[in-house]
């Protein structure tokens, strides 16, 4: 399989800014670092006083892990439903033709 053209981006997250490498689109890595930097100002204006920068990271890091945890318990649990009523569908079936 052949290998993706790495993209070069400088995106702002928190008035500092990054240039990453990735093999995304530009666009989707630039609504990336919006979104975090979204994140990281959401909680900075929770916080009282000066913000320390490596603790409003790990404290973002943590907000998107447990919204990634949440979501994928969520598939999980649609998926389960989706495949429960899969299998009643085919029982049905199975039964008016047997």
């Amino acid at each position: 399989m052949p290998e993706q053209a790495m993209t070069r981006t400088t995106v702002t997250i928190f008035g500092e800014e990054y240039r990453l490498r990735s093999d995304l689109p530009e666009e989707t890595v630039q609504a990336l670092a919006h979104h975090v930097d979204s994140v990281m100002r959401v909680l900075a204006a929770k916080g009282l006083g000066a913000v320390n920068p490596t603790r409003l990271a790990v404290l973002t890091a943590l907000n998107l892990a447990e919204d990634l945890f949440r979501v994928r318990a969520e598939y999980e649990e649609l998926l389960a439903a989706m495949q429960h009523r899969w299998r009643s569908k085919r029982e049905v079936k199975q039964a008016h033709e047997g």
